[in-house]
């Protein structure tokens, strides 16, 4: 793993048989949440914990107490000049970032804490290519009766790699890769130690991993600004970085079945020239999220969205219109940074770093966005005046 984010700078189903062969770019059903705009979080309602579920999935485990808050950063929107938050899309939270510098380009209610569905898969991820081997084999017991979510097909006497696993999380969602990921690596317990150990080294602040499938559970969170520090460090695998940037992998059959196609069901891949992968989620109670990126002219730009819904476009295209949006900003022009591991050891009894730079201007209002108490960040000049407006609606072009 090149990039080490230890701290920021300044800054559903049992399945036990393999599911249809998807359609390229293949997200969940349309369900049933709905809304018709972004919620406004100005007042950090989300500060300590995520939203009331709506479901009864966290509700057999009292809560856990809220992890600390730590942050000083608004809840709004924080942008600079030239980014205009696009209207059609309904992220509670979201931020845009550069891969490979950690420049925040922009982000709204960067700490707000919510459930994080499957995107968190990527730290089992992290931990399986850090502890296994991709060519080591692993064969499924023939007592295997699957697991609850999303499966890529794993099955009763079936013999996959590593490596195949890893696809099968990594492009399907496969809850069932997931299982026998953990198995290998010592069991469930062991498997959320390791997971919440490697959120812990990579800085973040208010992650808690219940599951590290991504269902829900009493006391699971995420950030935006933490998911943003788990996919700048994924990107830093090359590994990770060539398994996202698949279109497809054929995947073993077992027993009597046939081996059959797995397919990406990251649509902002599938659909967009410039796009290199990421991960869905979807829970009743996280709604939507959503993690993507493009790589433009040699400039690799991600977007991570939280808590939203299909009303004003699918998670992939709500990622697409931020991220032509955060293009739009020129190099340096963004809102802060995400930190690199440094080799430098801190001084004794200081303060840790808070994870998101930012520098506090004049408090501004934009009516046209629907979200008042949005914050603006210029560069090094005063404070610039908000600029929310439509978001060109891009071409959808097949991906060759």
């Amino acid at each position: 793993m090149k990039i080490l984010a230890s701290a920021v700078a300044a800054t559903m189903l049992l399945a036990a048989t393999p599911t249809p062969e998807p359609t390229p770019g293949q997200e969940p059903p349309d369900e049933t949440t709905t809304r018709e705009h972004a919620p406004v979080t100005d007042d950090c309602p989300n500060a300590e914990t995520p939203p009331e579920p709506k479901t009864t999935s966290e509700a057999e485990v009292a809560p856990p107490d809220p992890l600390p808050t730590n942050s000083t950063v608004p809840c709004g929107v924080i942008a600079p000049a030239g980014f205009e938050v696009p209207a059609e899309q309904t992220a509670a939270a979201w931020m845009v970032f550069d891969i490979d510098s950690g420049e925040i380009i922009a982000a709204k209610d960067p700490h707000g804490r919510y459930r994080p569905a499957s995107v968190i898969k990527v730290l089992l991820a992290l931990v399986a290519l850090r502890d296994l081997e991709l060519s080591e084999e692993i064969m499924i017991p023939a007592d295997w009766s699957g697991v609850e979510g999303s499966a890529v097909g794993v099955g009763p006497g079936g013999t996959y790699t590593v490596e195949q696993l890893l696809l099968g999380l990594l492009l399907a969602s496969g809850n069932d890769a997931a299982k026998v990921l953990a198995d290998q690596l010592g069991g469930d317990e062991h498997t959320l130690a390791e997971v919440n150990a490697l959120a812990e080294e990579i800085g973040t602040e208010d992650t808690r991993v219940v599951s590290y499938s991504g269902l829900d559970g009493a006391g699971m969170s995420t950030s935006a600004a933490d998911l943003a520090l788990m996919y700048r460090y994924a990107w830093g695998n090359e590994d990770f970085t060539r398994m996202v940037d698949t279109e497809y992998i054929d995947f073993p059959g077992y027993g009597d079945r046939e081996g059959y196609q797995v397919w990406n069901d990251n649509a902002l891949f599938m659909n967009d020239p410039d796009g290199i992968g990421g991960k869905t989620g979807y829970t009743d109670d996280a709604n939507h999220t959503f993690v993507g990126a493009m790589d433009r002219d040699g400039r690799r730009l991600a977007a991570v969205l939280l808590d939203t819904t299909i009303d004003k476009g699918r998670p992939w295209e709500q990622a697409q219109r931020f991220l032509n949006a955060a293009y739009a900003v020129p190099v340096g022009s963004g809102v802060g940074s995400l930190a690199v591991d440094s080799d430098e050891p801190e001084e004794a009894g200081a303060d840790p770093a808070p994870d998101v730079e930012i520098t506090e201007p004049p408090r501004a209002e934009d009516a046209a966005s629907g979200e008042t108490g949005s914050w603006i960040f210029g560069g090094i000049a005063a404070a610039v005046l908000v600029l929310f407006g439509l978001a060109c609606i891009p071409l959808l072009r097949r991906r060759k």
